[in-house]
């Protein structure tokens, strides 16, 4: 660049020239993957996966206070935190027995709505991240009958993850109706 003859504009077009002959390309636009985030679990040796906001917290299983004339499946009541929690071993109220001495049991805390209560499910994985791609609305055949009206589809990854509402479940009849007819 000559700067004895150029005046400062044109020095400024120069050095811009000079800039872009060797600047490097701008990056590709990378494309946005949607994604859908999920707390996996697993319950009759099935793997399940609910949505990130339906859980507020996952706890070792406390112990419980039973209440008379209940299903079996209501384990009763526990002091989570001050606030009194149902707890409910979601196998059984599927029509799962369950080996009581399983020490991976967990309670996954959900809340929906005004209801809040508290599942024992066989194991917590933890969080789990699928691209809304790899979910379909269909279910293998092999999962059990008794949780199919909770089940909504899965996401597909190196396991199924079948996707499970708590909505619908504390929306059910059945579920609503813990005492004993």
């Amino acid at each position: 660049m000559n700067t004895a003859h150029t005046s400062p504009f044109e020095a400024l077009v120069e050095l811009d020239a000079r800039v872009s002959q060797n600047a490097f390309e701008l990056p590709e636009k990378q494309t946005q993957v949607e994604s859908w985030n999920g707390v996996g679990f697993t319950l009759n040796a099935q793997q399940f996966a609910v949505q990130i906001g339906e859980v507020t917290e996952i706890l070792p299983v406390p112990s419980t206070t039973p209440l008379p004339g209940v299903q079996p499946w209501a384990k009763g009541v526990s002091n989570v935190r001050g606030r009194l929690l149902p707890i409910i071993d979601l196998g059984e109220f599927l029509g799962k027995t369950r080996d009581n001495s399983e020490s991976a049991n967990r309670i996954m805390v959900v809340e929906q709505g005004e209801l809040s209560v508290g599942l024992i499910v066989d194991d917590v994985q933890g969080m789990v991240h699928f691209s809304t791609s790899q979910f379909t609305n269909t279910v293998p055949d092999q999962l059990f009958e008794e949780v199919r009206p909770f089940t909504i589809g899965r996401y597909q990854q190196d396991k199924d993850y079948m996707v499970f509402n708590t909505q619908l479940l504390v929306n059910d009849s059945r579920f609503l109706k813990a005492a004993k007819e």
